[in-house]
């Protein structure tokens, strides 16, 4: 795993609108070896192990043949897509991810109330819906690792202003940290920016005008959010997008359970864009961190990863986070190295 060292502190790098970065400043390199264990359940060797789930570990593996879990699902959500067009992605898929959150939150909330109450039924405790949006994605594709064969190879996603797909990442990181993740809560209620997917998308289709530039959230919303009077989280849902529909075999998501990290682990990484300022996290290494991984992962399964909650330990100055890296792994001995096509969805 490629982690920074203990001496690396703010890093920098500027990003384009094609979503690449420029060369990193900051950053020193420290790649570990690390134990990566199989966070699928069931199997013989696991059959001890408890299911990963957001509530505790900051990650969860759903199958999206469930009759749970799809119950609330769009219809058509089955209608197969074309994940690099982008107005496909934002208009048809954005929504079958909002129900896939809105419904997975909603189960966990339940069964956590009906064991605070002893097993009694807890549908009639009154809570209120979760609000749920996506408002991103990236859509990723391994090509070989040479870097004019790689700019050769870059594919463009249809329907933006200049976006490509990009490589696996392959560095320990998170997504949002202290500072970033209130201010996305309160971008998201303003107009979108130039690298913003939404942009042009919200209260409309297509173009650029401002007329279809209104904001995502509800003003309001955000500001008690960030006030602490309304709890918020950030959520990836992270799929397999192979269109042959083969199992990921090559650069799999790999999570760390975000009990296992503490807030000295973690370094700044400032991503300058033309018209704002990001952060992510970068990591220090620490034999403590938990790798875990769903290998084989198919078109038919979805990883939610929680990138922030403003109730979780680290919001209220604790130690603990979350991050994640894809990691590669060689080809199996039937000389199937399955390359990854991914898209990972923001909300």
């Amino acid at each position: 795993m490629n982690y920074v060292t203990p001496e690396t502190r703010i890093i920098r790098s500027r990003r384009d609108t094609s979503g690449s970065d420029s060369t990193l400043e900051g950053a020193t390199w420290y790649d570990v070896d690390v134990t990566m264990r199989n966070a699928r359940t069931g199997e013989e060797e696991q059959e001890d192990q408890e299911p990963k789930t957001l509530s505790r570990h900051g990650f969860q593996l759903v199958s999206l043949t469930c009759s749970d879990v799809m119950s609330e699902l769009p219809q058509g959500h089955e209608h197969e897509l074309d994940y690099f067009d982008q107005n496909q992605v934002v208009e048809q898929y954005y929504p079958i991810c909002e129900a896939l959150v809105r419904n997975i939150l909603t189960m966990q909330q339940e069964q956590e109330q009906e064991q605070e109450n002893d097993g009694k039924d807890a549908s009639s405790t009154s809570n209120r819906p979760f609000l749920v949006k996506a408002f991103d994605h990236n859509v990723r594709s391994a090509v070989p690792s040479s870097t004019s064969t790689r700019k050769q190879q870059r594919r463009h996603i249809k329907n933006s202003t200049g976006g490509t797909v990009q490589q696996p990442v392959a560095v320990v990181h998170g997504d949002y940290t202290r500072t970033s993740a209130p201010k996305r809560i309160q971008d998201l209620a303003m107009p979108p920016k130039t690298n913003d997917v939404l942009r042009g998308r919200v209260g409309g289709r297509g173009g650029q005008d401002d007329e279809n530039n209104m904001s995502l959230l509800d003003p309001l919303v955000a500001q008690e959010a960030v006030e602490g009077k309304r709890r918020y989280a950030l959520i990836n849902v992270w799929r397999n997008i192979q269109r042959d529909k083969l199992p990921v075999r090559q650069y799999p998501l790999a999570c760390v359970d975000a009990a296992s990290v503490r807030f000295d682990d973690l370094r700044t990484f400032q991503i300058h864009y033309s018209d704002r300022i990001g952060e992510n996290y970068f990591a220090c290494h620490d034999a403590r961190h938990e790798w875990w991984y769903y290998p084989d992962m198919t078109t038919e399964e979805a990883l939610l990863i929680k990138q922030w909650d403003s109730f979780g330990d680290l919001a209220k100055g604790f130690d603990r986070d979350h991050f994640h890296c894809h990691r590669q792994r060689h080809h199996d001995d039937d000389g199937q190295g399955n390359v990854v096509d991914g898209v990972s969805t923001r909300g």
